[in-house]
């Protein structure tokens, strides 16, 4: 196993510079040129070295960092910070909850384009699509409560009869996972406050009876996953006919995560007349609004809406009714939703600008010491910049056994870890994601730093202070790197501090060509969807030749070699202190 060390290079002129993997890992400074003569700190004693074909570190095997292109557009930060709440027409009590609790003092772009369309009179079916960290859930939920209250209190019947019922919610939240549907949760919990509402979650793994009796008193919100929402609905402790609005928050994880059949009982219902005629499906006279979030347009979003939708910063996009999506080797099961509004942030698919990528060619070394060494330096780099040490770390694999390996190394290296995945039971789940988040948000806490996950960690969790993302496992698709990578770099406690965030991914040979697309659409500023991992698709008349990276140049030595060497693959240097440059993977 790699020893954890901090390397520091010294130039010719004697000036401290990191190598360039420890400078990104320890948030130092750009990377300057190929591999120079290093002065290693190693148990308090000083040896002096150069970079030799022996050199397996993550240091030695790493791509200099890249990121998305400056000015290009960021939907988790505000752009203009003389907006305000009070310009979208939201109420002062919830303006001063979103100042005074949530110290956000602007709107970013997603909120300020859905915010002010779903206050209208009689706003229209919505989905809205937006990067992770880019605030959707407060972008339906301030201005559905709002029309909650307004109903409540100004609405035509106000005074004729009791607005809120117990068992009869008049806003439906409907999220993936148990972990999502508590995040949510306490976002409406804070807002709800401010404007006299009430509200509950139903999840599974927890007291049932306890859930029964809360929907026995008044509630305006319910937040819940399918299966527990369907299980209260069947059982008579939940009743839908006062509903005026359904959200599908994560719609994307819906549809692929086998919810199809519970949507299908809870939605018909509530939106078509009785029979379901498939052909012309007839919208039940005062259905409810319905609303989708989701931060990335997947073949699932696609078939319910359009494939050939238009942006709603270009034109206003009205899709037609009945879209179906039915997953393979499954039984024949179909949403049907009615025509919805798209509105697309402007930075759908793309790269936070404030993140900083890097990737390091595994070869044949052990993923396991890498994974140690990337870790072990983070952590010294904290302690060299004087930190006050609550920057966290979310380390990233593709299935639950490889996260026990992955984090019995840890251990065997005496970094404490927690795990979050599939193989755990819904209470330690939540219990480790209860201690990760003390962890960053008390300095003085004695919580692990570092959370090892599947899958399951990358969508809809939203942890501020994760200041490093590891791809232990590099993920099977460009989607899922955009889910993980959204991690880290996410919304602030203000709107004058941009956060900032780092990714590191270790890349072994089959991952290669979906690595190098993916730095190559970071690099030009493109969106990540549609990118393959065969190799195929990127040759001349394949799928995705128009994407294929503009490098074929580069073994005649042209000025797109000389730009790669510069920000080149450093592998193994040769003698005298020169070193090879592999631009490409």
């Amino acid at each position: 196993m790699l020893s954890r060390l901090l390397v520091l290079s010294s130039s010719s002129s004697c000036s401290l510079a990191l190598r360039p993997a420890v400078a990104w890992l320890a948030g130092g400074g750009q990377h300057q040129s190929s591999f120079t003569r290093t002065t290693s700190i190693r148990y308090q004693s000083t040896t002096t070295s150069t970079p030799t074909t022996d050199d397996d570190s993550a240091m030695a095997r790493s791509r200099a960092p890249f990121r998305m292109p400056r000015n290009s557009p960021d939907d988790s930060v505000p752009q203009d910070l003389v907006s305000s709440w009070n310009q979208l027409g939201l109420w002062t009590e919830l303006v001063d909850s979103l100042t005074r609790d949530m110290k956000l003092e602007a709107p970013t772009p997603v909120q300020s384009l859905v915010i002010p369309s779903l206050l209208k009179e009689n706003p229209a079916d919505t989905a809205f699509l937006a990067a992770t960290g880019s605030g959707k859930t407060l972008a339906y939920c301030l201005p559905l409560l709002q029309q909650l209250k307004t109903t409540e209190v100004f609405g035509d019947d106000a005074d004729s009869y009791e607005t809120r019922k117990p068992k009869r919610p008049r806003l439906l939240i409907i999220a993936p996972t148990r972990e999502l549907v508590t995040q949510i949760r306490d976002v409406v919990k804070l807002l709800c406050h401010s404007i006299k509402l009430s509200s509950h979650a139903l999840v599974g793994g927890q007291d049932y009876g306890k859930q029964r009796k809360a929907l026995n008193r008044p509630v305006d919100v319910v937040v819940s996953t399918p299966g527990r929402l369907l299980q209260h609905w069947k059982e008579g402790h939940v009743f839908f006919g006062d509903v005026q609005y359904i959200v599908l928050d994560e719609m994307d994880t819906l549809l692929e995560q086998g919810f199809q059949k519970e949507l299908q009982q809870l939605l018909y219902p509530l939106l078509w007349q009785k029979p379901l005629q498939e052909d012309n499906p007839l919208p039940k006279e005062g259905a409810p609004r319905i609303i989708l979030t989701s931060a990335t347009m997947t073949q699932a979003i696609q078939k319910i809406v359009s494939p050939g939708e238009t942006n709603r910063r270009l034109a206003d996009a009205a899709i037609t009714a009945k879209r179906h999506f039915t997953k393979p080797g499954s039984e024949k099961t179909k949403v049907i939703l009615p025509k919805v509004d798209i509105v697309k942030a402007p930075g759908l698919h793309k790269a936070v600008p404030r993140l900083e990528q890097i990737f390091v060619d595994v070869g044949n070394i052990d993923k396991i010491s890498l994974l140690v060494d990337i870790v072990s330096a983070g952590k010294r780099g904290n302690a060299l910049k004087k930190t006050a040490g609550n920057q966290l770390t979310m380390v990233f694999c593709n299935t639950a056994a490889s996260c026990r390996a992955a984090q019995y190394a840890l251990s065997e290296a005496q970094i404490d870890s927690l795990s979050y995945h599939g193989d755990l039971n819904s209470i330690a789940r939540a219990e480790n994601l209860k201690k990760f988040r003390n962890a960053g948000e008390d300095p003085e806490s004695t919580e692990p730093r570092v959370l090892v996950c599947t899958d399951l960690g990358a969508r809809g969790l939203d942890v501020p202070q994760v200041d490093h993302v590891v791809m232990f496992d590099f993920p099977l698709n460009s989607l899922d790197y955009l889910h993980r990578s959204g991690r880290t770099a996410r919304g602030v406690a203000d709107a004058t501090t941009k956060g900032k965030g780092k990714v590191t991914a270790l890349v072994s040979k089959r991952d290669k060509v979906l690595a190098a697309a993916i730095e190559n659409a970071v690099l030009k500023g493109e969106p990540l969807d549609g990118l393959s991992s065969r190799k195929s698709d990127y040759l001349p008349g394949g799928r995705l030749d128009h994407r294929r990276e503009t490098n074929s140049r580069n073994g005649r030595g042209g000025p797109r070699k000389q730009q790669q060497q510069r920000r080149g693959l450093h592998t193994k240097g040769k003698a005298g202190g020169q070193s090879t440059s592999r631009g490409r993977w």
